[in-house]
């Protein structure tokens, strides 16, 4: 008998060892649905589509994209974290909706620490401080001191509570001492406009959009608030460069449902990183500004979960409470 058992625990042991890679090798054994909390028609619309075509082919498997916008993210999440976790539901995460969000709200639907399994990174979007173009103020430190001044007529714009340009401004003021009211926006063409109109004296915004109104005198940027310059606008330098010690930028990723098989989502993050070099993929990140960003699990694992503890720690720093 205890032969018998023995045998029986080294039999199941192996059939568990074999397990995820026989999962692997049936996968997608349906359509696999990538669901993007943002409108259609948006970058990350836009992109989401373009991998997908990719793995559609890889696969020869539907990939059917699912839009759930709202809730500055949360609703979409809030879906994939309740999904099935077989890896035939996806979703495209992003700084606020997996970082920021969820350190600043207490009525989250989901802990962005547990309930996903991380995939592939995405891409990172430069991040700029842009004023109208007449602003009597050409860089940071005329910026600051004509924010001093005139604290009254400081409104800034971002793209909404819990937003990379949100967390900036407030950082900004705690930074330099001055006040500056919150003007939250839809995203980054309401901005523009409201800067062309010069409704608010700041706004902050992705690059790529940005850039063809820098060129046409519109507007102007006096700051990269991302680590690095931005591609699009080179000679604007960052703050890490003119001696401030704030960097952002807004990242997209995606992720599973957490008991996604191990093996199933090694094979995603390897044809997903496939997908974004593909020459029409590629062509889409370089039309918006953008680089594909390939990382293994392992690593956006490890890249997630320093936004999550980075984030969380300036929440608290600032005070800040988002209820999406």
């Amino acid at each position: 008998m205890r032969k018998f058992i023995v045998v029986m625990l080294l039999v199941m042991l192996a059939v568990c060892g074999l397990a995820p890679p026989a999962v692997a090798q049936t996968f997608p054994s349906q359509p696999v649905r990538i669901i993007v909390t943002f409108p259609p028609g948006g970058a990350t619309d836009v992109l989401s589509r373009a991998i997908g075509q990719k793995l559609s082919e890889t696969f020869r498997q539907g990939v059917v994209i699912e839009n759930r916008p709202g809730g500055a993210g949360n609703i979409g999440m809030t879906a994939v974290a309740r999904a099935t976790p077989d890896g035939h539901t996806l979703g495209v995460g992003t700084l606020s909706s997996l970082a920021i969000n969820p350190a600043a709200s207490k009525n989250m639907a989901y802990d962005a620490r547990k309930d996903f399994a991380p995939v592939s990174m995405m891409t990172e979007v430069h991040i700029v401080m842009a004023v109208p173009a007449a602003f009597p103020a050409d860089n940071l430190t005329e910026f600051v001191e004509y924010a001093k001044k005139n604290p009254a007529k400081m409104n800034y714009s971002s793209n909404g509570p819990g937003s990379s340009g949100h967390m900036v401004g407030e950082l900004l003021k705690r930074k330099f001492g001055f006040e500056m009211a919150h003007v939250p926006q839809g995203g980054d063409s309401p901005i523009l406009n409201s800067l062309i109109g010069e409704h608010i004296q700041l706004g902050i915004l992705a690059a790529p959009p940005t850039a063809e109104f820098v060129k046409a005198g519109k507007i102007k940027v006096i700051a990269a608030t991302s680590a690095a310059r931005s591609p699009v606008l080179p000679q604007t330098p960052t703050l890490s460069e003119l001696g401030v010690d704030i960097k952002a930028s807004t990242w997209f990723g995606i992720v599973a449902p957490v008991a996604t098989p191990a093996a199933v989502v090694t094979l995603l993050n390897r044809e997903i990183n496939r997908a974004m070099l593909a020459p029409e993929t590629k062509k889409i990140f370089n039309t918006g500004g953008l680089e594909p960003i390939l990382m293994s699990v392992d690593e956006f694992k490890t890249f997630l979960l320093a936004e999550q503890d980075r984030w969380a720690g300036i929440v608290r720093t600032l005070g800040i409470s988002v209820e999406p």
